[in-house]
């Protein structure tokens, strides 16, 4: 899912504000989605395995996150989806008659990710590091990647493109200038918009993000970018000059690289002006704020990043996130869905090393798998490619648009939520969308 800038760097723009080898051979993925376990049996019955955090009872990982931070994200709850996943795996037996752990949450308070890694490596005495889901700098990937443990996570910063043992939930990380996609130019053309505006913080990678924007619609000219900003100041109440020069352009689309404070002030100030424009929110796939905020986003889009809750019908892995959250009384928010996904690909790379299981066996099993979607849960990626690559050729979207404050999905086919492009077409006309899972 290339040109990620469009929907996650929002996030880190926002806390820069704040706080100032694959393996050559290949494989298609095994979905282990409410699959069969490793071997059944006693726990006898399987080789002793001498790793750090396994005995034979058990397999421990240990996980960092930004619960603590400024914005009031929801970003420990990915700690929740490993729990859940966990729990479900753990309900059929476990793997190789031992039960999955999550030993320790970490919270890296959104500047400690370093340091926090570091006590998971001396202290917790873990397999695996999942989940991680840090908004600002996933600044401990050196100590994960010089000690070859297996770890997973949000994909949404730097550090985790090129080592082979990280497992962003999106591959290798494409943001900026460099990265064209059809992501929001194939949204003007179904929305039959224009004439574009374009918001941003003023610190580098929200302004990274508007670049992207721009080099997507210089390529693929369905519109026009009208208006854009970098200056904005993270905290921003007042945007009525922006509305204004934008009202003055005849803007009819808008999309920001800011964080949902950001949108609803900028949604607020539009209705006050009369701006009658529908906004593409990278950001927004979050159920509260929605429930709370709607009215000033009815028929926005919303790009999601995992195949949606609404997804209709259910398949088998998107159900299985649904009633093991539910059974544990956890909260369904994207993050969430990461950390469920992060599980997912710990366990396709422990089935896919087998009963004799060392951490190099783990990542060179998930390094061979060339078509991992966590069952459905995420467009396809080619870990034999997607550690390094970071113009791999292919685009997917889950687009779902705000109805009555509620996300209705948008242009994917019954139960395969992504619209995906292979291949890098040269024109907007020679693309060819379809829907896949």
């Amino acid at each position: 899912m290339r040109a990620r800038w469009l929907a996650v760097l929002t996030v880190v723009a926002l806390a820069a504000a704040a706080c100032g080898n694959s393996s050559s051979g290949k494989a298609k993925a095994t979905t282990t989605s409410g699959g069969t376990t490793g071997s059944t049996g006693s726990v006898g019955t399987y080789p002793a395995v001498n790793q750090p955090g396994v005995t034979s009872t058990e397999i421990r990982v240990s996980g960092v996150a930004s619960t603590t931070n400024p914005i009031g994200g929801l970003y420990g709850t990915a700690f929740d989806g490993v729990q859940a996943y966990f729990d479900m795996i753990n309900s059929q037996g476990g793997i190789y008659g031992r039960k999955l752990t999550l030993a320790k949450r970490h919270d890296d308070q959104l500047t400690n990710n370093k340091r926090e890694v570091q006590a998971i490596i001396d202290q917790d005495n873990v397999f695996a590091v999942l989940p991680i889901a840090t908004i600002f700098s996933f600044s401990g990937a050196s100590l994960l990647a010089q000690n070859n443990i297996p770890s997973y996570g949000w994909g949404i910063n730097d550090e985790w493109t090129g080592p082979p043992n990280l497992y962003g939930s999106l591959g290798a990380l494409c943001n900026g200038s460099d990265c064209p996609s059809l992501l929001l130019p194939y949204v003007a053309s179904k929305l039959h918009k224009s004439r574009l505006g374009v918001l941003a913080y003023n610190v580098p990678n929200s302004a990274s993000c508007v670049d992207g924007i721009k080099a997507s619609f210089d390529k693929y000219p369905v519109a026009k970018v009208v208006y854009a900003t970098k200056a904005l100041s993270f905290g921003v109440t007042d945007m009525s000059s922006d509305v204004k020069k934008m009202v003055d352009a005849n803007v009819d689309f808008v999309t920001t690289c800011m964080d949902s404070n950001g949108v609803l002030t900028l949604a607020r100030e539009m209705r006050q002006q009369g701006l009658n424009a529908i906004q593409y929110l990278p950001n927004g796939y979050d159920h509260d704020f929605m429930d709370k905020n709607g009215g000033f986003f009815e028929g926005s889009i919303v790009l999601a990043q995992e195949a949606p809750l609404e997804t209709t019908p259910k398949f088998k892995a998107l159900q299985d996130y649904i009633s093991w959250m539910d059974k544990g009384g956890y909260k369904k928010t994207e993050n969430a869905a990461v950390g469920w996904i992060n599980a997912d690909m710990f366990v396709t790379g422990l089935r896919a090393a087998g009963p004799d299981f060392t951490r190099q066996k783990v990542i060179d099993g998930l390094n061979r798998v060339t078509t991992y979607d966590a069952g459905g849960l995420l467009a396809p990626i080619d870990w034999t490619k997607q550690h390094t690559e970071l113009h791999y050729p292919r685009s997917c979207g889950a687009y779902t648009m705000v109805h009555n404050g509620k996300f209705v999905p948008q242009w994917g086919a019954p139960g395969k939520p992504f619209v995906c492009w292979d291949g890098n077409p040269a024109t907007f006309a020679a693309s060819r969308p379809y829907a896949r899972q």
